[in-house]
């Protein structure tokens, strides 16, 4: 970990990198020390907004490679804009679950599409409502997918038919969105490698050879 300055001068541009490898640049809005809390502006238009910048709240405790990119000019009066704590702790929530859920989708024993699949059913129930028992999938303890994990392998222990089908449902759109996705990306590549009848031709006229009739 690289070390933390004392103080950040607001309105100082600083660059790091999170334990996630996430790359983050910004003006400096506040700086804790005692806590090593950094709050930085992003110098790109948000997003979600076009009107907007980005602020992120890094800890420097768990960041590297933390840099001064470029000081204050000491002409920064602009008092920074105050900062909605209630959204602040909504994405700090969302962060920790879907983090949480990330982790708990991995299992040594079973495929990427599985372990793809079981982050697509936890998006859509609290992260402890669903868990690998073994090489299964186990939702509310109602409802199993055991592999190959298709539609037809889902299996209800319990009366509730609607979580059942519901299930069932998610599986067959995964299928068919993955196999989507899957086909594109392989057209794509195809597309990418694949020379054109232009290119053909004038390969084929720069070496002498006849240009293939098309069928």
């Amino acid at each position: 970990m690289a070390a933390v300055n004392d103080c950040f001068s607001i309105g100082s541009t600083v660059m790091c990198t999170t334990c996630f490898n996430e790359e983050f640049e910004g003006e400096v809005l506040a700086f804790d020390h005692n806590t090593k809390m950094l709050i930085l502006k992003s110098e790109c238009r948000s997003k979600n907004a076009e009107h907007l910048n980005d602020v992120h709240v890094l800890n420097l405790s768990l960041c590297s490679n933390v840099q001064v990119i470029k000081e204050c000019n000491g002409n920064f009066v602009e008092d920074p804009q105050k900062l909605n704590l209630e959204q602040l702790k909504i994405r700090l929530r969302k962060t920790v679950q879907h983090r949480q859920t990330y982790l708990k989708s991995k299992n040594a024993d079973v495929s990427p599409e599985a372990q793809e699949l079981y982050r697509v059913i936890a998006k859509q129930f609290k992260c402890n409502e669903v868990s690998w028992q073994g090489l299964n999938i186990q939702i509310f303890k109602e409802v199993t997918i055991t592999p190959p994990y298709r539609a037809e392998n889902v299996i209800s222990t319990s009366s509730n038919k609607n979580l059942y089908n519901y299930i069932k449902k998610m599986i067959e759109n995964f299928v068919i969105t993955r196999a989507a996705q899957e086909n594109a990306s392989v057209m794509g590549t195809s597309s990418a490698s694949s020379p054109t009848s232009s290119s053909l031709s004038s390969s084929n006229a720069a070496s002498g050879s006849p240009v293939p009739a098309n069928s």
